[in-house]
């Protein structure tokens, strides 16, 4: 299967998340909105910055994220603060797959799990320790 251009990417995503924000930018584009994983959940601004090649890159914005302890880290996030939502060297996500159908839909499960792991201590939402 061939990779998605980043054209063909925003396209889709404009197609079918019309909720969304999203600007075209050379190579790539970038989305934003909020995100609100169940009707009890705080709603979370969120962007996504994809640029060809790479893999998107998701954060949410405006601190909303908290670590549970003074100075604690965020379980499954790199270093900059974005999202881990899946493991790169198990090719869950590649760039033959639509943003639209895969990184939004796991953002959202991403945010349910960070909810539960914030008021109990424990990450159910499976994956590999950093």
């Amino acid at each position: 299967m061939k990779k998605l251009t980043p054209m063909q990417q925003y396209l889709d995503f404009k197609q079918n998340l019309p909720d969304w924000y999203a600007q075209y930018q050379p190579n790539g584009f970038t989305a934003k909105a909020v995100i609100k994983p169940t009707p009890l959940s705080d709603s979370y601004n969120i962007r996504i910055k994809y640029i060809q090649e790479c893999p998107p890159v998701i954060t949410v914005l405006n601190n909303q994220l908290k670590p549970r302890e003074p100075n604690g880290k965020i379980k499954h996030t790199y270093a900059d603060g974005s999202l881990c939502l899946y493991y790169p060297k198990a090719r869950e996500w590649t760039p033959q797959d639509f943003i639209s159908e895969t990184i939004v839909p796991w953002i959202s499960v991403w945010l349910y799990y960070y909810e539960i792991w914030f008021a109990t201590g424990r990450w159910l939402g499976g994956g590999i320790e950093h």
